[in-house]
């Protein structure tokens, strides 16, 4: 007995010493890939000593002497941070996610291959100017300083999990290209439309054009606000002066988008262009839905301090690590400000992409800026003939014209072979139908007068996009982070071509302002809304708008800007930017809070908008609830919501109970008139304010065509028993989920934000997933509320579109700033700044900004001196093992 009890226990203590042998060698591969933030450290190329003074939150204050050392060390900083999501991300841009992770992603690679962005992104490196290709080499170096250093898994747990699967790893130096491709999948991000045109084609074969009008909504001009008024804008670019040909789309601004096929007849030929599901889901590829924002700026007139307040919040989609990374750069040197300000440093503090050098939202020691999303349509689909004769021409005003062919090379992690496409391109662009997703919506006919093979029509479409021509945004980047003025912010903003934003400006000055950039295409013909014929010139962009022509605003008199996506102008401004616009929700509410203020404003002032959940959809259904004829739990739920403050709070039963009633009023509005196969597609449901606004126009008529069920023939709905049905079926699913007690229903136990890491969090392996997820946390909010956390209506209620950051600047003093960003600054899984924002996030909360030293140093920094070093021989002889506990 005593020999097996001591046999057993022997057995059980080889077992524990096996895991934790285990345990510790996973610590330290997960520590080993730490940053180091204390003592010194070699950096080979750099000129001098630069300090990194890294806050509470890990917020690294970079200290140089020179413009080349301070983008040095934030290349480097940021690949101590957050290298393994710089390299994924250029593996997405490059469409080599498949050296990673095999056949899995071989699709989205051969889109991404077919569309360009790498390409495009070399074309826009050899177009840079001398100091902006400076700034990016610099940066370049200083991550290749840092990544020479270190092993595949000494740069992150990521590489160590692929080296388990087999995967062969060479990390390859970091270049400029790859920091301009990053930029390019945010143009996607923020300025596609493609998906729009598919979708609406596709709904109008198989609804037809009256029942696809009703299904969008119109902007409620005079109810709902636009960012520039008409008072603002030039006479000249008011409508009445349109030179011919010029906003193609302008006599159809203000209605409904489908009322635009009243426009010259576009010929769809007979394919079916819709886009499959799987195509969408290739090209999400982390943002894209939920994508909104917030900024606005205030006025000193309005503000107490005297100078203006600026506030930023970014909705994009739920990213882990955070897509944003916080940096202060400030360098010394007397030639920070070339050919002016001779002796005065060069200082920028705010949010940058890691893998991109400078800052893209933030301030220097001048202005304050802050952007939303313009929403512009800025591609086109263009439908081109091809020659049956030869699948490499098409036509061109009656000509076969030889498309640019050029193979493509796509490496696969454990296929010994590669896969080879052929990437073909017209005068417009890349033939996307080439792409795997889209390879089934290539279009034919016959003409019955000819017969076949001589009436073949053979047809393919391709894309033509700004982003896809040499931009130059990255310059204006770069002379924005040195811009003095007003003047000088908008000459920065010159070069801005894409993705359009809405900026905002203040100055410590006291000035605010507003201006849209970007390259804008006018059309000679046509709407844009569906594709296009291609084989003419008569659906050609004949240019874009101006510069000068684009909308702007200077100390406008009521003293505020906001912007929050709702339409740029009236229908009254003379170009068109977009019909693509969020319904003015956001926007409205924003306007509503400054304008209601009764005192003069300030940064906690200011933090309470950004925090504000009233859900102004409620305020006008609500009305209409309460004559219905109900009992039971229908009556119960229509009470609680009659006594609710509207308020999308986490502790909210009134909240809970909105949120189940829309849920169930959008299906019984929206999905019963749509085609199942295209309800749940991520086009339909990507805007609620639409869904909302719609909601709003058809409240009004008790029998709006709309409330009546095209599936139930012998029954016409109206509007009183649709909401009827929609309270009943709302009740019936948010007992079933939070239980009998309405009074005790909590929104924030319904509505939570995970946060998914984009590689390893979605593996299907609980374990792994645990590791690299955080969350559920509970989140108030919700479609369209200031604090938006917008949520799918077929997928309730967890969101998917957050303020991806928060922003406050106070002019009057940057120290009295404040920020936070959704998750942390570290990509490292285990380091305390992984995840260590996520709460106060969630509470809408924030960390103070140390603009000057003194304050930096009062809150107490950690110390890291960067020194100039050679180049390091071998990674194995000169890695620098990651010390910090953070």
């Amino acid at each position: 007995m005593k020999v097996t009890l001591r046999r057993w226990l022997i057995s059980v203590g080889a077992v524990l010493v096996v895991i934790a042998i285990i345990f510790l060698a996973g610590l330290w591969i997960v520590r080993s890939s730490f940053p180091a933030v204390r003592g010194t450290l070699p950096a080979a190329g750099l000129q001098a000593d630069v300090q990194v003074l890294r806050d509470q939150f890990g917020v690294p204050h970079i200290r140089a002497a020179s413009m080349h050392d301070l983008y040095f060390a934030q290349g480097f900083v940021t690949a101590q941070d957050r290298f393994w999501q710089m390299d994924f991300w250029r593996h997405i841009g490059a469409g080599r996610l498949s050296e990673y992770f095999g056949k899995s992603t071989l699709g989205t690679d051969m889109y991404l291959r077919t569309v360009g962005f790498r390409r495009a992104a070399e074309d826009e490196y050899r177009a840079m100017d001398p100091d902006t290709k400076a700034a990016f080499d610099w940066y370049a170096e200083g991550v290749n300083a840092y990544v020479s250093t270190r092993t595949p898994s000494a740069l992150s747990l990521e590489y160590a999990l692929l080296q388990l699967q087999g995967v062969k790893l060479v990390i390859e130096p970091w270049t400029a290209v790859d920091s301009i491709t990053w930029g390019k999948l945010m143009d996607q991000d923020l300025g596609g439309n493609m998906r729009r045109e598919m979708y609406t084609m596709d709904l109008v074969q198989k609804m037809g054009l009256a029942r696809t009008r009703d299904f969008f909504g119109t902007y409620r001009y005079g109810e709902l606000p636009v960012i520039v008024s008409d008072t603002e804008l030039p006479r000249q670019l008011l409508r009445g002066s349109v030179p011919a040909g010029a906003g193609s789309k302008a006599a159809a601004f203000g209605r409904s988008p489908l009322q635009m096929l009243a426009a010259p007849a576009v010929d769809v030929g007979s394919a079916p262009w819709g886009l499959p599901e799987a195509a969408l889901k290739s090209l999400a590829l982390g943002s894209g839905l939920g994508i909104g924002s917030n900024d606005w700026v205030i006025a000193g007139s309005r503000t107490a301090s005297g100078k203006p307040i600026l506030a930023n919040d970014p909705h994009l989609a739920i990213q882990m690590p955070s897509i944003w990374y916080e940096t202060d750069l400030y360098c010394g040197a007397l030639d920070a400000q070339p050919g002016k300000n001779a002796g005065e440093p060069f200082h920028v503090q705010g949010f940058s992409f890691a893998g991109v050098p400078g800052v893209i939202i933030g301030h220097n020691d001048r202005i304050a800026w802050g952007v939303t999303n313009v929403n512009p349509d800025v591609q086109d689909l263009y439908q081109e003939k091809v020659n049956p004769e030869n699948p490499n021409q098409y036509e061109v005003n009656g000509k076969w014209t030889d498309m640019v062919v050029q193979q493509e090379t796509i490496k696969v992690a454990k296929q010994d072979d590669p896969t080879v496409i052929l990437v073909r391109g017209t005068r417009h662009g890349p033939v996307i139908t080439d792409s795997s997703g889209f390879a089934g919506y290539k279009g034919f006919g016959i003409n019955p007068a000819s017969g076949f093979p001589a009436g073949l029509d053979l047809r393919v479409l391709s894309l033509r996009w700004t982003a896809l021509q040499i931009n130059h945004g990255f310059c204006a980047l770069v002379r924005m982070d040195k811009a003095r003025n007003w003047n000088e912010f908008r000459e920065a903003l010159r070069q801005w071509d894409a993705p359009s934003q809405n900026f905002v400006y203040a100055d410590v000055d006291g000035n605010i302002g507003y201006q849209t950039p970007g390259l804008i295409p006018i059309r000679a013909r046509g709407s844009g809304l569906v594709p296009s014929p291609g084989w003419t010139d008569d659906y050609e962009w004949k240019g874009f708008i101006p510069f000068d022509d684009l909308p702007r605003s200077y100390n406008p008199p009521k003293g505020y800007i906001v912007t929050a996506n709702n339409p740029v102008t009236t229908p009254n401004y003379k170009y068109f930017i977009s019909d693509d616009y969020s319904h003015g929700y956001r926007a409205r509410r924003i306007s509503e809070l400054i304008e209601g203020a009764r005192g003069k404003l300030t940064v906690s002032d200011v933090a309470a908008i950004q925090a504000d959940t009233l859900n102004l959809s409620a305020r006008e259904v609500l009305p209409y609830l309460k004559p219905l004829a109900l009992d039971g739990d229908a009556a119960r739920g229509r009470d609680l919501l009659l006594q609710w403050d509207m308020r999308m709070d986490p502790g909210s039963a009134g909240a809970a109970v909105y949120g189940y009633f829309w849920q169930a009023l959008v299906e019984e509005v929206f999905k019963n008139r749509v085609p199942a196969s295209l309800w749940n597609r991520d086009t339909v449901l990507e805007d609620n304010s639409r869904l909302m606004n719609t909601v709003a126009e058809l409240l009004p008529d008790p029998v709006a065509p709309l409330w009546d069920n095209p599936n139930t023939l012998d029954v016409r709905e109206n509007r009183d028993q649709v909401l009827t049905t929609a309270l009943q079926k709302g009740m019936k699913a948010g007992l079933k989920r939070l239980g009998k007690d309405v009074g005790k229903w909590k929104w924030g136990t319904v509505h939570t934000a995970l946060f998914r890491n984009q590689t390893f969090g979605d593996s299907g392996i609980k374990p792994v997933e645990a590791i690299f997820n955080r969350g559920p946390v509970a989140v108030g909010g919700g479609m369209q509320q200031v604090a938006s956390s917008d949520w799918n209506p077929e997928k309730p209620f967890d969101a998917r579109g957050i303020s991806s950051m928060r922003m406050i600047l106070d002019l009057s003093d940057f120290n009295a700033s404040v920020e936070v960003n959704a998750t942390g600054q570290s990509g490292h899984v285990g380091n305390g700044h992984y995840s260590d924002m996520i709460r106060p996030w969630a509470l809408v909360r924030y960390h103070a900004v140390y603009w000057d030293e003194a304050a930096l140093r009062k809150a107490g920094v950690t110390r890291l001196v960067l020194q100039p070093a050679r180049p390091a021989k071998s990674a194995a002889r000169t890695a620098v093992s990651g010390s910090s506990g953070q």
